[in-house]
Formats: C-alpha cells, sequence, structure tokens
C-alpha cells in the first residue's frame, strides 16, 4: 500500500478545520478512518508497555492502513461531489446518474477497509488483554471503543452510499462483506 504524504504532512488542526467548514470533504468517512487509525495507535503503545514487539508491528501498520484510509475516502467521496456536479437536462441525466452511482459504490470501498481495519484492531485487543497491567486496561477500553466507533460510522456510510443503487454483483459483494442483508437496506 502506497502512503499519501500528505497523511502526514496535516495536522490536527488543520483535519478539524477542514472538517468544520462547508465542503464534502473530510467528512464522516475520514472520521471513521482516523478512529480506527486512533484505536491502532493506543494499540501499539499497549503491545510497547507489554513487550510484545509482533503487536507492536501488526498495531503500526494499522496504524499507517487507516490513515491512508483517510485520504482515499477524502479522494473518492470528491469523485461522489464531482458526479453530483455534473449537468442535468435532456440525455444528460442517465450518463450523471450513472457516474453517480459508479463514485458511490466507489467511494464505499475505502470504508469497507476502514470496517476490515476496525476488526484486526479488535482481535490485537483481545490478544494484549491478558498481558495488560490494570493501567493499560483503560487505553484498550479506549481503542475498542473509538474502533466500534469508527467501524459503525463506516458501515453505515456503506449502507447510505449503495442503498439506493441497483442491484450489482459489486454492490452485493460490499454488503456481504459488512455483514448487510438485503432486507436490512
Amino acid at each position: 500500500m502506497v502512503r499519501d504524504a500528505d497523511v502526514d504532512a496535516r495536522t490536527v488542526s488543520d483535519f478539524l478545520e477542514r472538517l468544520g467548514a462547508r465542503t464534502p470533504t473530510p467528512a464522516g468517512g475520514s472520521v471513521a478512518a482516523l478512529c480506527a487509525a486512533q484505536a491502532a495507535a493506543l494499540v501499539a503503545m499497549v503491545a510497547r508497555y507489554c513487550d510484545a514487539p509482533a503487536l507492536v508491528d501488526r498495531a503500526e501498520r494499522l496504524v499507517a492502513q487507516a490513515q491512508q484510509l483517510v485520504a482515499d475516502d477524502e479522494r473518492a467521496f470528491a469523485a461522489v461531489a464531482a458526479a453530483w456536479a455534473r449537468p442535468r437536462g435532456a440525455g444528460a441525466d442517465e450518463d450523471r446518474q450513472a457516474a453517480i452511482d459508479q463514485a458511490l459504490l466507489g467511494a464505499s470501498e475505502p470504508q469497507a477497509q476502514v470496517v476490515e481495519t476496525v476488526i484486526e484492531v479488535l482481535v490485537l485487543i483481545d490478544l494484549l488483554r491478558p498481558a495488560a497491567r490494570p493501567g493499560l486496561r483503560s487505553d484498550l477500553v479506549a481503542a475498542g471503543e473509538v474502533a466500534r466507533a469508527g467501524s459503525a460510522i463506516a458501515r453505515m456510510n456503506v449502507e447510505s452510499n449503495v442503498g439506493g443503487l441497483p442491484d450489482s454483483e459489486s454492490r452485493s459483494r460490499l454488503l456481504r462483506r459488512m455483514g448487510v442483508t438485503k432486507e436490512r437496506i
């Protein structure tokens, strides 16, 4: 996975300023990915205190992966905004709708990956829990809660993005990855 240089160059203040702006991105999808990154970073910290270098490596990989998903989400949702901005009117509506549908499907991929990243974070938390001193267990609880928040946001984004799309193999595959049945959307 190639990381965006921009992901590392930004500060929390910059992100929050951009999050509060009246722009399509960053938004909830980026917040979901950032939740996953924070949870993985907390897990890396606890793994260091537990002298578990293999788990540190796995957690750091997840931090980098989630940071990249912040950028991927912004890029994907910018494509959705661009599709919505396409002109309407005679002969253009069908192409516009197809572009919107394709962009919404594409915007769901980073969110699906956030959910999958969170699952890996939760596995690391379970592995660390027995070895963590009481003072570190609260950090694991924080990691778990932040991870679950990110997963819930990402899952909701996927359902929202693809809920109105026509049935397709890509849509069905994405929903299966999220554990979503047709009846739920």
